[in-house]
């Protein structure tokens, strides 16, 4: 009973600490997000945008599945589709 109980523990203890781990993708690759209370837009895991327009605004408002990313060479497109945002 006792073995059950820590390796239970353990699983949950590595489980919930690989869930926590984020990094960047080696593409450099970030998502784009935003806290209305302060009207704050940051990208995940870290990092803030220098400038964002008001298409690629109006494009994380539209709420699509994935979101909306950015990579390192100005390339703004969703997430999920990876449809290129003008």
């Amino acid at each position: 009973m006792a073995r059950t109980l820590i390796i239970f523990g353990l699983l949950v203890l590595v489980t919930t600490v690989s869930t926590l781990i984020q990094k960047t993708p080696s593409d450099g690759v970030v998502q784009l997000a935003y806290n209305p209370t302060y009207d704050l837009w940051f990208f995940l895991p870290e990092g803030r945008p220098n400038k964002l327009n008001d298409t690629i605004k109006d494009a994380y408002m539209e709420r699509r599945p994935g979101g909306v990313c950015h990579k390192p060479e100005d390339d703004w497109f969703f997430c999920a589709t990876g449809e290129k945002i003008p």
